[in-house]
């Protein structure tokens, strides 16, 4: 049994992009498909050949509000954190979270070593983190910490709220670092 599949956006920009997926024999497949013309990713589920459920776009898709500022393989880290939230691999997405906020602080200036070292250096060298925002980039620390480090379960509510987080922390590094180091860090990365 097979399934065409349109991209959305492609549609909408007249530029259509088809696709056939196929499934034989009595299977469930979850997955994402990604439009090879403009980038676009759309959750799927096809169980015994038939489509189950097709998203118009990835569900918490908190990465599109990542800021002009914000470096390239941040963005990429964020997104494939909310692709693991998806499949329900919450270590995976919350590990990914960690991750992304330690590149932008490597990108903003701090020196890499350990994650909570790297937070109180951000503290001690000014406005880069205060300490509202130290004490959420280090809750997001502690939940990457579990996803790497740990035999704990998450609770999945609780996941979302992590990308969320990691996604308002980014924003507010970045911006800060703009506005420490003037006009010449507004250029988009």
């Amino acid at each position: 049994m097979s399934s065409n599949i349109d991209c959305p956006k492609c549609q909408k920009a007249k530029t259509p992009n088809h696709g056939l997926v196929e499934l034989t024999g009595k299977f469930t497949i979850r997955g994402t498909i990604t439009c090879d013309i403009d980038g676009h990713e759309r959750p799927f589920a096809m169980t015994t050949g038939c489509i189950q459920q097709l998203d118009f776009a990835l569900p918490d898709s908190q990465s599109e509000q990542l800021g002009p500022l914000v470096a390239k393989d941040v963005k990429e880290d964020m997104q494939e954190a909310e692709r693991a939230n998806y499949a329900h691999c919450y270590k995976a997405c919350v590990t990914m979270c960690r991750r992304a906020l330690q590149l932008a602080l490597i990108d903003c200036g701090i020196q890499d070593q350990p994650l909570g070292a790297m937070l109180k250096q951000a503290m001690k060298q000014g406005p880069l983190l205060d300490q509202k925002t130290f004490d959420l980039a280090t809750s997001i620390k502690g939940y990457g910490d579990l996803g790497a480090h740990r035999r704990d379960t998450l609770d999945p509510s609780e996941v979302g709220m992590v990308v969320y987080a990691t996604v308002k922390m980014v924003n507010e590094v970045y911006t800060r670092r703009a506005a420490l180091s003037g006009s010449a860090a507004n250029k988009p990365v």
